[in-house]
């Protein structure tokens, strides 16, 4: 069986693999083609290209094609959550209930158009799309070679509106525990903060983490960012993951997080000069960050820990 996994429904870094009899026989992103770092909004043509030449395996010969988005049913509580806790942007709420797939189809339709790109017959040849947490989930524990019971750890913004999954992997087969969906996110969290630090959101998070340390981490109290009391977690969008007309606005650009982040913490950091008290805030947010991920580690995978020791994690915030 020959599969093609593509990439790039999150705007950002697209890529292609290749698996032949569940071997990996060829992968790619496709910044390294176009010379465009995170190819931003772009699908992974060459990529794909290069992995079918690589390998030497003709269009023709595709059996599936591989896509980490999945449409996500109105009778599961992703779509709600996001509705109940966006209620005062009462279009995005209204949209997500009933308009709550929209983003799968647009991508649907252009990995279809890709694929006749590539020569790949789409009346032929099966679309599977695969939940995005899924996916990142098999990406780490379907390749780590464990066998025992394995915890798997999730974390990144968001994929279709899940932003965190707790579960574990046995005998080959994921399971489910926990699921956290947007806006309550970390990484959503985390990146509203590298934008607030003066660097771009999906690009400039391991800039925050590199600042960090030059911090001080207990000099200013982050936990109102986050609200977690061991079980599951709350973010305060009056100050992140905002959206609509609580967000903060600069030269007609909108920010992912509040007018009232800069009445609490001061201007937004603009430039590479000024540093106090920006460090700090670095150093607050990543201890946030690792806070909350370990409470949240220890109660939905800790027996798994204590038992077998084996743990896998994937997804921007978790790497």
């Amino acid at each position: 069986m020959i599969v093609l996994g593509l990439s790039g429904a999150l705007t950002h870094d697209p890529s292609a693999v290749l698996l032949v009899d569940g071997r990996l026989a060829a992968a790619a992103e496709e910044e390294r083609f176009i010379r465009e770092k995170h190819a931003r909004n772009k699908r992974p043509y060459h990529s794909a290209r290069f992995c079918l030449e690589y390998a030497g395996i003709s269009p023709k010969e595709i059996d599936y094609v591989a896509f980490p988005f999945a449409p996500i049913g109105l009778l599961r509580p992703d779509r709600w959550h996001f509705a109940k806790r966006y209620w005062y942007a009462p279009d995005r709420a209204l949209s997500a209930i009933f308009n709550g797939n929209r983003h799968f189809r647009r991508n649907r339709r252009k990995v279809l158009d890709l694929m006749g790109q590539l020569g790949i017959d789409v009346k032929r040849t099966p679309f599977v799309p695969v939940e995005h947490h899924l996916a990142h989930a098999s990406s780490a524990y379907h390749l780590s070679g464990f066998k025992e019971k394995t915890a798997i750890l999730g974390i990144d913004g968001k994929g279709e509106y899940a932003t965190t999954f707790f579960g574990y992997g046995e005998n080959g087969v994921i399971h489910k525990i926990k699921e956290f969906y947007d806006p309550d996110s970390l990484g959503g969290v985390y990146g509203a903060l590298t934008q607030y630090l003066g660097f771009e959101m999906l690009d400039g998070e391991f800039k925050v983490m590199g600042m960090a340390p030059y911090g001080n981490p207990d000099k200013y109290d982050f936990s109102r960012l986050i609200r977690c009391d061991g079980r599951s977690i709350e973010v305060d969008t009056d100050l992140v993951n905002t959206i609509g007309l609580r967000r903060y606005k600069q030269d007609g650009i909108g920010y992912y997080f509040g007018k009232k982040m800069v009445e609490w913490l001061g201007p937004r950091r603009e430039g590479d000069e000024i540093d106090d008290p920006y460090v700090h805030y670095a150093a607050c947010m990543q201890k946030l960050l690792e806070d909350i991920s370990l409470q949240l580690i220890e109660t939905y995978l800790g027996d798994i820990l204590r038992d077998t020791g084996k743990i896998c994690f994937a997804g921007g915030v978790a790497l």
